[in-house]
Parts: structure tokens; sequence; C-alpha cells
């Protein structure tokens, strides 16, 4: 649970089915960017994780 939610929070959770990992961003100036960004970056870890 978020009590206090500040610019650039990030706020994930996996649904039910396991198939979406849900992102609510908070602030998002460019969100071209942060996707390619996420993606880039954390995608393949956190598929590692959840599998």
């Amino acid at each position: 649970m978020i009590t206090t939610v500040i610019p650039g929070t990030i706020w994930s959770e996996l649904a039910l089915d396991r198939s979406i990992l849900l992102l609510h961003v908070f602030d998002l100036d460019d969100e071209a960017l942060f996707i390619e960004h996420f993606k880039h970056t954390y995608e393949r870890p956190l598929m590692e994780i959840f599998e």
C-alpha cells in the first residue's frame, strides 16, 4: 500500500493470472522514453524472477 506518493514514484503489481506486470507511474514526462528504458533495463530480469 502506498501512503505517500511523490513525483517519480512507480507502483507495480502482477496481474492475478500472472500475465501482465502493471506499472502505475506518477509524474511521467515522456511515456515512450520511459517504456523504452524500462524494457531495455528491467524486462528480462523481471521475467526471470516471475517465471
